[in-house]
């Protein structure tokens, strides 16, 4: 027992826990706020170039998140320096893009689906990053899909170009470029220069033919995506040697295109964004020109697989210097035991897809010469158009 003192002089008793009251919900959610605040004042403190440090290694999702929090870091977050620097230094894993194309039967439209898959992990995580139904869809459906860091680029049958990003969830229609003279004859190439820190849109396609000649003039157009203004597109000067065919993929601040001038392929079309020039590149003298496989970016180095329809070997090749041709073989894969007669090709940090049946994937490390699986969900890629290597980006579209 202990005695107080209280107003009047009257001495009375109280038990120690008598005098304990509940605490007062406002005053510690009050307190818990000044604590957050003065944390947050702490950090905002910190030199601008170490948060943005701190911030380029956090994943996409997180700096949507962060965005919301501060006025001052959102504007940092937004600023298209930030925006390049994380796509830069980002430490956030690569995935696997898959693009679904369902049709609703009641509105009569199409729907298009962006559905990731981490390359490691369990079969059965994916992730729907994105849907966008399309009011319009031509009969020829989708001629061209492409990703590059981050954005989505795909063409139509109707000519129409979009751009997405799938992490934003932002869909954009590219300005209409000038007509081809046959429908289907124009090719594309998407692509990231980092140089320059700008998205790149090449067409090569038929134009009109020139005065007295019945030929249809083949043309290219560049378009130019910085983040700040939607460029016009620009007409390349020099006219494309012979017309491509398939995707085109970019390596080293080059375009590459397997070109169309034979029944089987032996030359490569390239153009040197730096320079404006176009240049066709001959294959190795061994190639077997049978089964035509997709080119691939090999750690900058440009890389054409090559593989007998009868064998089991799987050859690399890389192109050590394009003016000269030369190539080298950089390993031969063997394939044998793997049920692999087409293998579909990608290349991921020190590994590359080998091959994709039903829902297996198979890596192949070049580093350490082994094999390693990885199975998705069946459903997904029964349903899919086809898939890349994907890397988030916080480029906005809206800016274009």
């Amino acid at each position: 027992m202990k005695e107080f003192t209280v107003t009047r002089g009257r001495r009375v008793k109280f038990q120690n826990w008598e005098l304990q009251k509940k605490p007062n919900k406002s005053i510690l959610r009050k307190s818990t706020e000044e604590e957050e605040g003065n944390n947050n004042n702490e950090f905002n403190n910190l030199p601008v170039d170490v948060i943005s440090s701190i911030f380029i290694r956090c994943p996409a999702n997180t700096l949507s998140m962060l965005r919301c929090a501060s006025k001052s870091w959102n504007d940092l977050i937004a600023s298209p320096l930030f925006v390049h620097s994380h796509l830069e230094h980002s430490t956030e894993t690569s995935q696997l893009l898959f693009l679904q194309l369902n049709y609703l039967p009641r509105s009569k439209r199409r729907r298009l689906r962006f559905v990731s898959v981490d390359m490691e992990g369990n079969e059965g995580e994916s992730n729907e990053l994105y849907a966008v139904t399309l009011s319009r869809f031509p009969c020829s459906g989708l001629s061209g899909f492409h990703v590059s860091a981050g954005l989505v680029f795909f063409s139509m049958g109707d000519h129409r170009m979009y751009l997405c990003n799938p992490v934003k969830q932002q869909f954009f229609e590219l300005p209409k470029c000038s007509p081809t003279v046959f429908d289907g004859s124009d090719k594309f190439g998407f692509g990231y220069l980092r140089s320059t820190k700008e998205y790149k849109v090449v067409r090569i396609f038929n134009g009109d033919p020139e005065i007295n000649d019945w030929k249809p003039q083949l043309r290219g157009k560049v378009l130019t995506l910085n983040g700040i203004i939607s460029s016009e597109w620009k007409e390349i000067a020099e006219i494309p040697p012979c017309g491509p065919y398939g995707p085109g993929l970019l390596v080293n601040e080059c375009m590459y295109w397997p070109n169309n001038m034979n029944s089987f392929c032996d030359q490569i079309l390239s153009f040197d964004f730096e320079n404006g020039k176009f240049l066709t590149i001959s294959c190795p003298s061994s190639y077997n020109k049978v089964m035509e496989l997709r080119m691939v970016d090999l750690k900058g180095i440009l890389c054409l697989p090559d593989m007998d329809m009868w064998s089991s070997t799987l050859d690399l090749w890389i192109l050590k210097d394009k003016i000269s041709c030369i190539w080298v073989k950089e390993c031969s894969i063997n394939l044998v035991g793997l049920g692999c007669n087409s293998p579909i090709l990608r290349t991921w940090n020190e590994e590359i897809i080998v091959g994709g049946w039903s829902n297996r994937f198979v890596f192949y490390d070049l580093k350490g010469k082994c094999f390693r699986e990885r199975r998705i969900n069946i459903g997904l890629c029964r349903d899919a158009v086809g898939f890349e290597i994907y890397q988030k980006t916080l480029f906005s579209l809206g800016n274009t």
